[in-house]
Formats: C-alpha cells, sequence, structure tokens
C-alpha cells in the first residue's frame, strides 16, 4: 500500500512539473518571440531532452512550430549568436492562435484580433457618437466587430479567448463594470452580455491595469518591477505593479487616480466631486483651453501640438497648464509609491513630446528628492495600443496557464 501512494504522489508530482514547464517554454516565446531550443534550454534552466520532449507537445496542440532560423529571417525574426554549419531551429509561437481584444473608450471602440506572440493580425475601428454609451448598444456594436474579424480570419484560425478593457472599476470576480462615470456606467453587467451575444467566455479588466501589464511585458517598462501606468484620454485611470504584482485592491478597484482631488476651487466631476485631476488634464480640457471644440480626439490633440509648434499663443499656454497640472499629480504618485517608471500613455504620450521638459522641471522642484531621483517618466512604448494589447494578453492567460486546453478551443467559421 505504501509503495502505491508513493508511486501515486511521484507520477503526479512529475505530471504537475510538466504542465509547469510547458506553461514556462509557450510564455516564454509568446513574450520573448521565436527562439532556438538551446536558448531555451538557458532561459528555463531544463535539458535539451526535456526541452525537446516540450516542444513536440506544443507543434503536436498546434501552437508552436519550428522554422530554420533563415525561415524566421525571411518573417522578420532575428536570433542572436553564432552562425554554425547546421542551421538552427526556432521555436515560433503560431500566430493563427489568435484571441479578440477590445479597448472601449469614451469616444471609440477598437476590436483586434491578436495572434499568439502578440501581433495584431487585424482590427476595427468605429467612433461612438454622442450619447451611444448605452451598454446594449455597446455589446451589439462590439458583436458585429469581433463577427467580422471572426470571418476574415477563416477556418485557418482558432479563437483562443475574449477580453476586453474598459475605463471603470471592474469588480473582479464576474466583471461586472461597477463604476465608469464616463460612459455614464453604473452597475452594468456588459461582461456577461457580451458573453452571451458572443456565445464564449469573456474577461474584463480595467484599461489602465491592462495597460501597465502591457508595458510590462512588452513595452516601455520590461523588466521593471515597481511601474505606474497612466492612460489618459477623457478621464485618467492608473495601473500599479508593485514588485512586480498588479495592485489590485480588495474587489478589484485599485487604481482610480483620476479622481484624485487636486483643486479645491475645481469645477466638478462626474464622480460628484470636485478638482479632479482628469478634469485639469484630460483630453478635453486641454482642446478647451486650446479654444477648439471638446470630443475632437487625437486628431484634435494633434492640431493643437502643431498650432503650439507653429507659435500659437493658446495652444503654448494650454500645454504649458497641462504639464504644471501633470506634474502635480505625477509629483503625488512619486512621493506615495515610489516608483522606478512611470509610463504616460494615451494623450500624455501624444503630448509628451511638447511638455516631458516642462514636467521634469516641475518634478525636479517639488518632488520629494530621494524617490524622484530613481524615478523615469517615460511615454507608452506601445502608444494608444497598450490597454488593447493589454487586453489580448488576459484573453490569452487561460491557454497560457493550461497550453493542453487548446484541444478545446473553437476554431474560427
Amino acid at each position: 500500500m505504501a509503495v502505491t501512494v508513493t508511486l501515486s504522489g511521484a507520477v503526479s508530482g512529475t505530471e504537475e512539473l510538466r504542465r509547469n514547464n510547458l506553461r514556462a517554454l509557450l510564455r516564454a516565446v509568446h513574450t520573448g518571440g521565436p527562439m532556438t531550443r538551446a536558448q531555451l534550454t538557458r532561459l528555463l534552466g531544463l535539458n535539451r531532452s526535456t526541452i525537446g520532449g516540450l516542444t513536440t507537445t506544443l507543434i503536436d496542440l498546434g501552437l508552436v512550430a519550428e522554422q530554420t532560423a533563415a525561415q524566421s529571417a525571411a518573417a522578420g525574426a532575428a536570433v542572436g549568436g553564432t552562425r554554425s554549419a547546421r542551421p538552427s531551429h526556432l521555436v515560433v509561437p503560431r500566430p493563427e492562435n489568435a484571441v479578440i481584444a477590445i479597448d472601449l473608450g469614451v469616444d471609440r471602440v477598437q476590436v483586434a484580433l491578436v495572434g499568439l506572440g502578440g501581433i495584431v493580425l487585424d482590427r476595427r475601428v468605429r467612433e461612438h457618437e454622442r450619447g451611444e454609451h448605452d451598454v446594449h448598444r455597446v455589446v451589439e456594436r462590439v458583436a458585429t466587430m469581433a463577427g467580422e474579424l471572426i470571418a476574415a480570419a477563416g477556418h485557418g484560425c482558432r479563437i483562443l479567448g475574449v477580453a476586453a478593457s474598459v475605463p471603470g472599476a471592474i469588480r473582479s470576480e464576474d466583471g461586472m463594470v461597477q463604476f465608469a462615470p464616463n460612459l455614464g456606467w453604473h452597475g452594468e453587467p456588459f461582461t456577461q452580455l457580451l458573453s452571451e451575444r458572443l456565445g464564449r467566455p469573456v474577461r474584463t479588466g480595467n484599461d489602465a491595469n491592462l495597460g501597465v501589464m502591457a508595458e510590462h511585458l512588452r513595452g516601455a517598462a520590461v523588466g521593471r518591477r515597481h511601474v505606474i501606468y497612466l492612460g489618459v484620454s477623457v478621464g485618467i485611470g492608473g495601473g500599479f505593479l508593485v514588485d512586480g504584482h498588479l495592485l489590485s485592491g480588495a474587489s478589484g478597484y485599485a487604481g482610480e487616480v483620476g479622481h484624485l482631488h487636486v483643486d479645491a476651487a475645481g469645477p466638478e466631476c462626474s464622480c460628484g466631486d470636485q478638482g479632479c485631476w482628469e478634469l485639469k488634464v484630460g483630453e478635453n480640457r486641454l482642446l478647451t483651453l486650446a479654444g477648439r471644440a471638446a470630443g475632437s480626439g487625437p486628431d484634435g490633440v494633434d492640431e493643437v501640438i502643431a498650432a503650439a509648434i507653429a507659435g500659437e499663443a493658446v495652444a503654448q499656454d494650454a500645454l504649458t497648464e497641462i504639464a504644471s497640472w501633470t506634474g502635480v499629480g505625477l509629483r503625488s504618485l512619486i512621493n506615495l509609491f515610489n516608483p522606478e517608471m512611470i509610463v504616460v500613455g494615451g494623450t500624455l504620450a501624444q503630448v509628451w513630446p511638447s511638455i516631458g521638459d516642462q514636467v521634469e522641471e516641475i518634478l525636479s522642484r517639488r518632488a520629494l528628492l530621494p524617490p524622484r531621483a530613481d524615478v523615469a517618466v517615460l511615454p507608452a512604448r506601445l502608444g494608444r495600443d497598450s490597454s488593447l494589447i493589454g487586453a489580448a494578453e488576459l484573453a490569452f492567460e487561460a491557454i497560457l496557464e493550461d497550453p493542453q486546453s487548446a484541444v478545446h478551443c473553437i476554431a474560427a467559421s
């Protein structure tokens, strides 16, 4: 009896170790790109035969392929190291394994087909018209766009998951959108409704939380463990990485930095308070200060930047005020969290070349010296796609956690 129990435990432990190694190898090529078996051996600390067996399993599951370095180079990949007489073979993620990623903004919705390896294969973008934030209308629009992508992908594509980025407080256990003031949503079952409409499971995350994870995995914050991401459009969302872990709070609502109280004499906010930071720094504030119509989006912001460069005083003054209030908010975040890096996305990334030096000068005067000395403030490397790519990573999470579940994934039809 004792022998039987010991063997059962050993088998169970071996299977779990193999599952862990499969996860590690698939995550490595998903986030790091094509790698040789030798590179994977060094990276994962496993022997060559183990890497070979794991690779074969992932090939059989249809998740990776092996190519020669020459084949991969022709597809735009590169491998380090010296060349040998026998061509190196690369383990390459197969992008026809894809997810539907949704980035729901205040002014537009974007839906993309993203392949394993983080490649955006196709996308649809549609503007919201004023007053079109009714949750049922949004769900129908997203479902239509997702259907277009799936139809265009054809039978060779396998859909691994669906996830959405939403600018609001998302309840962690079921994806309920508890509070999204710029959408006018309070307690909306967006995730459930979309899942029912698509006939597929859907996951939903806060846009800034997804943004910080995307920048950590693929963008400006790769290798950093203490990171703040600020996603700025009409509002401001904050995503916080603390020692490599997402700061979510007790119920998943942490990071609503757009509603930091920064101006006691400021205007009333949609959240019910007044003088919130997003009213001093958001996209519409910049446009209004510059004498432009609110709601003209990124194109309007580009026009303000161009006007400032051309010498228009009102545009220059608008950017200066945005820089000042940006510094006020960043100072508080630096002093509270002592991050290694702050990544600014959306509108702030767009205007950063015009205001970055001003913000840095404000921070050098106002932030506490020890925290400020060690923090870099940079625009998002993924641009306006940070939250979209973060949604894709959320959708990929199930297959990355259990690669063998690929056999149950639904092919595009």
